[in-house]
This record gives C-alpha cells, sequence and structure tokens, in this order.
C-alpha cells in the first residue's frame, strides 16, 4: 500500500473536523426551530340569552348553549378576529378581539332587544379593511356586521386607500341579515400626505377616513383632499391640500390647547325601569327598559339626582361630578314601606393613553387588534381598563403584551423585539470555528514536519 502524502493528511484532518462542526451546529439548530412554531388559539363564547348564532370572521362556527356551557372555537390563528353573535329579536353584538399564540380567550356578550322594524347589514369586502360609512357615519372595517338599522333604504360607503371609493345603497328589512360584497377597484392615480402634528400622536382623518396617528404618511387618490387631525385636549385640526400623482405632500399641524373642561355627565338607570329623573329638581326624562338616560354637559361639582315611581319610594342621592367623568347611577328602587336602598354611584373615568416605543423603533402597533400606529408614539383616548398591544416589525418575532390604561394617566410600554435569527447560547460561533481550523491546521503541519 502507498504511503499517505503528508498534504493528504492535513486535508483528512480539517474535513474530518468540518463535518464534527457542521453536526453541532445542526443540533444547536434543531431546538431552534421547533420553538419557532406558532401555536393556534382558541375562544370561548358565552352568550345571554344562549342559542344564538355566532360567526368568526364571517364564517359561522355554531350556537352557543343554553346555560353556562361555552362554544368553544378551536384552531384560531393568532392574530385580529371579528366575532359577531346574532339571534332573532335581538341586535347583533360583534367583538373585536386579538388572539396571541396558544391564547385562549373568554368572552361573553349580553344581547339587546331590537325594535321590531328593524334589520341587519353584513359586509365583507375585497379586500377587506375598508372603512364603512352607512348614512354618513363610520361604522367600522371589513368585515363587519351592523346590526339595529331601521327599515328601509341606506347609503353605504366603502374606502380603503389605494382603492376607488365604493358607494351602493341597500334596502334593509325587517328581521332580516342583508349581505354585501363588493370587489373593490385599485386607483390607477396615486399620491402621498405626510403629516406631523405638535404634539404628536394626533389621529389622522383623510376625507373623513381613519388613517392613522401622526407622524404618519399616507398612501391616497390625487385630487383635492381634506385633513383633519384630532387630540384629546386640543381643538380639532383641518385642512385640504391638492395631491398629484407620484408626489408627496407635508403637511406641519401646530394644535391649540383647549381650555380645561368644566363639565361631566351623569348615566341614570333603574330596577325597574320607567323611573322619573330629576337633577337638582328640574325633570330630565325616565330611565329606559334598555340601557341608560345619559346627562351629558352636567357642571362639574356636587348635584342631587331623584328618581320617583308610582308604588315604589322616592329614591334621592347626591352625586359628584367630575370634569371629563361620567357618574353612573343604577339604583333598584324599593317598594312602598320596604327598607331603605343603599347604592353608591360609580364613576367612569375618562380616558388615558399609553406611550408605545420599541427596539428597535418602527414597529407597527395594534390596540385590541385596531393598528395605531407605530413606535415610538402615543396613544390617546384610550378608556380605561385592560388592553391588549401587539407589536409587529419585519425580521423580529412578533410580541403581545397586556396593559392596564387608568383615567388622566399614562402608561409607558416599552417593547424589547428579538430578531427571529436570533443565535442561542448553544450554537457554535464563528470565531470559535476559525480558532478550531487553525489549531487543527497548525497541528498537522506539526506532523507533517516530524515525518520529513
Amino acid at each position: 500500500m502507498r504511503p499517505m502524502r503528508p498534504t493528504h493528511i492535513v486535508l483528512c484532518i480539517v474535513i474530518v473536523l468540518l463535518l464534527l462542526i457542521a453536526l453541532v451546529d445542526t443540533a444547536a439548530a434543531a431546538p431552534r426551530a421547533a420553538g419557532s412554531n406558532i401555536a393556534s388559539g382558541s375562544i370561548a363564547v358565552r352568550s345571554i340569552p344562549g342559542e344564538a348564532a355566532v360567526t368568526l370572521d364571517g364564517a359561522h362556527q355554531g350556537m352557543t348553549p343554553l346555560g353556562s356551557n361555552p362554544l368553544i372555537i378551536e384552531n384560531v390563528e393568532p392574530g385580529p378576529h371579528q366575532l359577531v353573535i346574532s339571534k332573532r329579536g335581538y341586535q347583533d353584538a360583534h367583538h373585536q378581539i386579538w388572539i396571541g399564540s396558544g391564547q385562549r380567550s373568554e368572552i361573553r356578550l349580553t344581547l339587546t332587544a331590537t325594535s321590531s322594524n328593524a334589520g341587519s347589514l353584513s359586509i365583507v369586502s375585497s379586500p377587506n379593511g375598508a372603512d364603512v360609512q352607512v348614512d354618513g357615519e363610520f361604522r367600522g372595517r371589513t368585515p363587519l356586521t351592523i346590526s339595529a338599522l331601521t327599515a328601509g333604504r341606506h347609503q353605504v360607503v366603502l374606502d380603503l386607500p389605494g382603492y376607488e371609493r365604493h358607494a351602493t345603497s341597500v334596502d334593509i328589512q325587517t328581521g332580516v341579515m342583508t349581505y354585501l360584497d363588493p370587489a373593490l377597484t385599485r386607483s390607477t392615480s396615486l399620491g402621498y400626505i405626510s403629516i406631523v402634528s405638535s404634539p404628536s400622536g394626533a389621529f389622522v382623518y383623510i376625507d373623513d377616513t381613519y388613517r392613522g396617528v401622526t407622524p404618519v404618511t399616507v398612501s391616497v387618490a390625487t385630487g383635492l383632499r381634506r385633513v383633519e387631525l384630532d387630540r384629546s385636549g386640543y381643538a380639532d385640526w383641518s385642512s385640504s391640500v391638492q395631491v398629484t400623482s407620484g408626489t408627496t405632500v407635508y403637511v406641519n399641524a401646530v394644535m391649540q390647547r383647549l381650555a380645561a373642561s368644566t363639565t361631566g355627565g351623569i348615566a341614570v338607570s333603574s330596577v325597574p325601569a320607567g323611573a322619573e329623573v330629576y337633577l337638582d329638581g328640574t325633570r330630565q326624562g325616565v330611565t329606559p327598559t334598555y340601557g341608560d338616560l345619559e346627562l351629558p354637559d352636567v357642571p362639574t361639582g356636587s348635584h342631587t339626582l331623584v328618581l320617583r315611581l308610582n308604588g315604589y319610594d322616592e329614591y334621592r342621592i347626591t352625586v359628584q361630578v367630575s370634569p371629563d367623568a361620567t357618574v353612573k347611577v343604577q339604583p333598584r328602587l324599593i317598594q312602598s314601606g320596604g327598607p331603605a336602598p343603599t347604592t353608591t354611584p360609580t364613576t367612569i373615568t375618562n380616558r388615558g393613553a399609553i406611550e408605545a416605543s420599541s427596539q428597535p423603533n418602527g414597529a407597527k402597533v395594534a390596540l385590541d387588534g385596531l393598528y395605531k400606529g407605530t413606535t415610538p408614539f402615543t396613544i390617546t383616548d384610550v378608556p380605561a381598563g385592560p388592553h391588549t398591544l401587539v407589536f409587529s416589525l419585519a425580521g423580529y418575532i412578533e410580541r403581545e403584551q397586556v396593559v392596564e390604561v387608568r383615567a388622566g394617566q399614562t402608561v409607558k410600554l416599552d417593547a424589547n423585539l428579538t430578531p427571529t435569527n436570533a443565535q442561542t447560547q448553544s450554537g457554535v460561533h464563528p470565531v470559535l470555528t476559525l480558532v478550531v481550523l487553525g489549531v487543527a491546521l497548525f497541528g498537522a503541519m506539526a506532523i507533517v514536519g516530524k515525518r520529513g
């Protein structure tokens, strides 16, 4: 047998070491790939009353059971979804929900009885995400179900950036769901509007359609476009701009702060309903069967509220009204001669804000399934209570976080995003690979030298 040449020995050692390193890299990468899978979620749905039809993103899922057991919807993809619950004789309840990876969401909705001359409208556009106006009033984005529409003809307008406005009329029939599924036409001529405001964080509307939060750049059809900005605590700002094809119009809006509010509100209901309501001795109306009797623009300070209903004791309470807050009063009236009621009014705090930032910046942020803008920015006019924020950025793992918003306060939330291709500690560093190769090569050369 011919002896191996020194160069052959060196080549064999290098090849063996490279194969070992490749095996280690493959073993280290395997758990990372397995851990990157996104798990489906599920939704547990209850309704009062039961036996209501449940639709998710326009697809029928079944009926809610009677009693306390929920309808379980399995294999729900992570992301935003539109849930609609409908039952004859009741208004459709539609609820937007964001499902995280592997998340189980519990939804419980109470349906409200509808009037005898109302119907419903279901709208699914192609593509979805179009803003919907019915008779000039914004009602949401497609896919969308609108309940309690009075019987008769209604004007429907759909707007989606990059597409022609779609306008049509529909005839609503009593107790009937009407379906509308238009295919939108892409606009052939587009321009852009870049909008900044002082302060930032203002809601942007282009031709009455919501387009994001400042600072923001949006695509629009060419022509004369109306820009409106809305921010809590500041006067509304508006202007008209001329947009030409392929160009960008820059808008810099300086918003004027409003004077501090001096009014609040009171929402009144009672059990039983039908009680006459008096505020500081002045009759305001009657408590309704469903919902509240709303008393807006009540001066801040102390007020006397009285409820009167035949066969029941007079109910009297002193309420304290705060700026931009609503006091909710909902007593259970006592029949004449019964024990005195004890009810404490609750204050519905107004709004708070979320200051959203991320590392790195530029992440898209969705609040409770609705897109709000890109970091860093502040989401204003957020109802008090728990909310779900989702941060997404190309090349990074999507992050979901729940925050609690309190009235008059700003929650600061900084999302530290993780790259999708981030190496774990179990991987082999490239520098280590070079060191191993260098040592192997040096050893091989030493062996060759001794043989020579």
